[in-house]
């Protein structure tokens, strides 16, 4: 991703695989100026933009582009949320140093585009909800700004399933009553959308109207620690996807124990080949520092995430919500645990990770007579 790559003027797509029958997860605006469309097939965008190039995800490596994205973004504002399809920057009191939001935020995706080669894209507002909407009016790249007290007609025309995308009940009721847009939502009350739908209708007041006072949390202030493997070999056997996350499992404890700290989330990720993802999470009632309960909460999520035929590409795990490990035990048997891995620790540290290995893996294949 250098900026002499020149991508920005190249069709090119994102695919779950390298199959004709594959999707696109995502193309440049390049490409949808010459008529391709995310979720087509490779063999209809190929006919479309015959100079269409394909590309195939690296979790791995988006992991290490999105470290260097978060760092840059830092040098704007000491607030930087990520989530699933961008980022937030709090710029609130930064006027009188870095001028105008508006202008700060152009300057932060001018330096994005300008050091990795991308074509950025962003929303300007007083919340994230309204950042967001505004950052996805924007065709291509450019900024959009929505201005104080203009929230509520700027949301006017979105489809109301666009903006309750994450809340499908309230969405599945209010398409029942014919309710569409965000402007529909408008008309109601405060008090006929709480009769209607309980404590959903403060999120549905709020929502309509662009209110929103999540504050921007940064990623720093959410400790986590992330792993994943790209499979050589994409498989869907369970015996091999169960070693592989034993191998993670063991890795994620041996960083947690190091940062003195347990994990209270477990989340696992699996991508498959046609790029589908999907997302596990598990909240455990006593945070855990140890690889075999880490393990066991991660095999319980692999076997609900296994619900397809389609072979595995990458499996990841996190660890979440990390908090110094403190915890007391009646009964001693968390110490004689602490105690047991910190052997462990010690042994791999002074004669390497191979040192010891777990009862259930597989042995490595016997040298030939």
């Amino acid at each position: 991703m250098g900026k002499k790559s020149g991508f920005a003027d190249r069709p090119a797509a994102l695919l779950g695989s390298s199959s004709l029958d594959a999707r696109l997860l995502s193309v440049n605006p390049r490409a949808v100026s010459e008529g391709v469309r995310r979720g087509m097939s490779r063999a209809e965008a190929s006919r479309r933009c015959r100079r269409l190039e394909f590309f195939t995800p690296r979790p791995d490596l988006f992991h290490r582009a999105d470290r260097a994205v978060h760092s840059a973004l830092s040098n704007w504002s000491p607030a930087v949320e990520r989530t699933g399809g961008g980022y937030y920057l709090d710029l609130t009191g930064s006027t009188r140093l870095l001028g105008p939001p508006l202008d700060a935020a152009a300057g932060a995706m001018r330096e994005l585009d300008s050091r990795f080669g991308l074509v950025s894209r962003g929303g300007v507002g007083g919340s994230k909800l309204i950042g967001r909407a505004a950052s996805s009016v924007v065709q291509g790249q450019g900024l959009a700004q929505v201005m104080h007290f203009e929230e509520a007609g700027f949301l006017g025309p979105f489809p109301v399933g666009r903006m309750l995308a994450g809340e499908p009940w309230l969405r599945a009721r209010l398409e029942e009553v014919g309710v569409s847009r965000m402007w529909d939502l408008q008309r109601f009350s405060l008090a006929e959308l709480v009769d209607a739908f309980g404590s959903g209708g403060y999120r549905l007041y709020q929502t309509s109207r662009g209110i929103d006072l999540a504050p921007v949390t940064p990623t720093e202030s959410l400790p986590e620690l992330d792993l994943g493997e790209t499979l050589v070999a994409p498989t869907n056997d369970r015996d091999e996807l169960g070693e592989i996350l034993w191998q993670l499992s063991e890795r994620l404890g041996r960083k947690t124990r190091e940062r003195k700290t347990a994990a209270a989330v477990i989340r696992l990720l699996l991508v498959y080949r046609d790029g589908k993802r999907v997302v596990r999470r598990k909240t455990l009632k006593r945070p855990t520092a140890f690889d075999r309960e880490v393990h066991a909460h991660a095999v319980e999520m692999l076997e609900a995430a296994m619900t397809r035929r389609v072979q595995v590409t990458y499996l990841g795990l996190r660890a979440s919500r990390l908090a110094p490990d403190a915890q007391p035990d009646l009964f001693g048997e968390r110490e004689s645990k602490e105690r047991l891995y910190r052997a462990i620790d010690e042994i791999r540290q002074k004669f390497g990770a191979a040192a010891l290995r777990n009862g259930t893996g597989r042995l490595p294949a016997a040298p030939a007579q």
